[in-house]
């Protein structure tokens, strides 16, 4: 993380949402931090920047090659996907989240900043400056979304997909949970009906020996 400003007043969520209109590019607010998601500078402010952006080849052609694949399995089906130009969030006060790719089904229910509010599935991209915010952070927030039903976490070192599910009883504490592994396994999103191969989501992708010995048998 490159570009991080410490300054004592915390931002509100109000605050946050006027200040940026104001900017060229995406931000996430979290616990009284500001993630830049684009590497363009940001104004001062009175808050913690911490720098997100850069995201490397590898990163950006898994989210093409999953958005297309998505957007392909969903012709025909009550779903749609969208990428991280749209916002998300749980409700009208609550966090403010750009993920790497998502569907909803139904007509799109619209808060306020236009942000999407009934997301049935989020994938996001893992790299080492964001794992853990990932992992901790934004799962903690996107499981407030009443209509999320499956989060996946996508590597990019390797062939591996984590699927984290709400429960039948509507619930996270007992989550179920699968790994997609190999270039021969296959994910499902059970939300949305479809399922993709892995060796498509990682075309193009410089993957570990292994991966590629499992891609040829």
């Amino acid at each position: 993380m490159s570009n991080v400003r410490v300054q004592a007043h915390i931002m509100t969520m109000d605050e946050f949402l006027a200040w940026e209109m104001r900017q060229e590019g995406r931000h996430e607010y979290v616990d009284g931090v500001i993630y830049a998601l684009d590497d363009i500078e940001s104004e001062y402010t009175g808050c913690v920047i911490r720098d997100m952006s850069g995201a490397s080849f590898d990163h950006n052609a898994i989210v093409f090659n999953l958005s297309g694949a998505v957007s392909n399995r969903l012709q025909g089906k009550p779903c749609r996907g969208f990428t991280s130009s749209q916002k998300i969030r749980a409700k009208d006060d609550a966090p403010i989240f750009y993920p790497d790719i998502g569907i909803y089904c139904g007509k799109p229910k619209l808060g306020a900043e236009n942000a999407l509010l009934n997301t049935v599935a989020i994938f996001e991209v893992l790299s080492p400056s964001t794992e853990r915010h990932d992992r901790v952070k934004k799962y903690h927030h996107y499981r407030q979304i009443e209509t999320l039903r499956e989060y996946f976490l996508v590597y990019q070192d390797t062939a591996r997909i984590e699927a984290f599910r709400r429960t039948e009883d509507g619930g996270w504490d007992s989550v179920r949970y699968t790994a997609y592994t190999g270039l021969d396994d296959t994910l499902i999103v059970e939300s949305a009906g479809i399922a993709i191969p892995l060796n498509e989501i990682y075309e193009g992708v410089e993957l570990p020996e292994q991966d590629r010995i499992v891609e040829q048998r």
